[in-house]
């Protein structure tokens, strides 16, 4: 009874002193201050250490909502990622027993994580895109209409007379207009069997 009573307290003792895993992923990004949603869930803004349980694939989606710099504002592009998170050798099966039950002592399984996230053009760039835009619109439209009137006034003048040969080497200018021919006019009155009833009713 009293070595089955010690055995007990031995395995208590043990338990006790047992240690343990502690995963963490170390999120950072630049520039700083970027929300992360980690599996469709928000999960903190950077930089902050994720606390995780299991190994694989983390869907992850990193935005930042931008900053004012030099009196512009500066934004940036969203940033989506499938990060592999890998095990560490004494997580494999059968040696995770010893880290995490007969270990005296606490693991620290750190994952970091950084991201840069690429620059969008500032505001008021866009802006001057937008009047550049604007003006090479303006550009072509009084183009357009210039040649537009150039035409008209080439069509409003009066055609030059055509030059013949007179046959002994010199031009002749024919500037005579042939009549146009008389047209075929029936004038003959239409038989009056031909022409339609109406019956009164």
């Amino acid at each position: 009874m009293t070595k089955r009573f010690a055995l007990v307290v031995v395995a208590i003792s043990l338990a006790a002193l047992a240690g343990c895993v502690e995963r963490g992923l170390v999120i950072t990004s630049d520039p700083p201050g970027a929300t992360v949603t980690v599996n469709q869930q928000w999960k903190g803004t950077t930089p902050f250490v994720l606390p995780f349980k299991h190994y694989g694939v983390y869907d992850i989606w990193i935005e930042h909502p931008g900053y004012e710099e030099n009196g512009r504002m500066v934004k940036f592009y969203p940033m989506h990622v499938g990060e592999p998170i890998k095990a560490p050798g004494y997580q494999y099966a059968g040696a995770d027993f010893v880290s995490e039950v007969l270990l005296p002592t606490t693991l620290h399984d750190k994952h970091n994580l950084n991201y840069v996230l690429e620059r969008l053009d500032k505001a008021d760039d866009i802006s001057d895109v937008l009047s550049r835009a604007a003006q090479l619109r303006e550009a072509s439209r009084v183009r357009t209409q210039m040649r537009m009137e150039k035409d008209a006034a080439r069509r409003s003048q009066p055609a030059e007379p055509q030059a013949a040969d007179s046959g002994d080497g010199q031009t002749e200018i024919d500037d005579s207009v042939a009549p146009l021919p008389d047209a075929d006019i029936d004038a003959t009155p239409p038989d009056p069997s031909q022409l339609p009833v109406f019956s009164n009713y």
